[in-house]
């Protein structure tokens, strides 16, 4: 990682966006949700569990898990189907990582045709104060824009890997620097 830094004004000029949170957004909420807060939380996203986000930039509070962010065509069929193989796979990634299932957070990218789509997801993304996002579609345009707030890590998909050893080994090798930070 590069120590540099442009000034808002300097970065702004070179194309970069400067994501900002929405007014009185908390990143570490330790109140229970409301009933309307979980029932428009699980409206929003293809999210299974959540947990409590954090700030990337900091120590994480105890028993506070990182969320990992996977971007990805038809995931919403592989996902928690214990029969499809692309699943076991997943399975089997998050053991080799120390992943738990409420780390993951999944975006089908089928899913997201439209422009309002898009942004809602880049919403959640921010929200979630990840660093980087595992993205198995790079040919998404949900990717350009992730890109200009957050590190896009391009890795195989999970169709890929359950044919291609090599696929496999790029996905571990790919992954293993950003882990050792966390």
């Amino acid at each position: 990682m590069s120590s540099v830094r442009f000034s808002n004004q300097l970065f702004g000029q070179i194309g970069g966006v400067n994501w900002q949170k929405k007014a009185g957004f908390s990143l570490l909420n330790t109140s229970e949700p409301t009933l309307e807060q979980t029932k428009q939380v699980h409206s929003c996203s293809s999210e299974k569990k959540i947990s409590p986000p954090y700030e990337s930039s900091g120590v994480l509070p105890h028993g506070v898990l990182p969320h990992i962010v996977v971007l990805g065509v038809n995931l919403d069929t592989i996902w928690q189907d214990e029969t499809h193989l692309a699943w076991q796979l997943w399975q089997n990634i998050m053991l080799a990582f120390n992943w738990d299932e409420s780390q993951i957070v999944f975006f089908d990218t089928q899913h997201l045709v439209e422009e309002e789509g898009m942004l809602s997801t880049i919403e959640e993304v921010i929200e979630l104060g990840v660093d980087w996002v595992l993205c198995m579609d790079d040919e998404h345009p949900i990717v350009d824009l992730l890109q200009e707030g957050v590190q896009t890590v391009s890795v195989p998909d999970l169709e890929l890997m359950l044919f291609d050893p090599y696929a496999k080994q790029t996905f571990y090798r790919t992954l293993t620097p950003l882990l050792s930070v966390i």
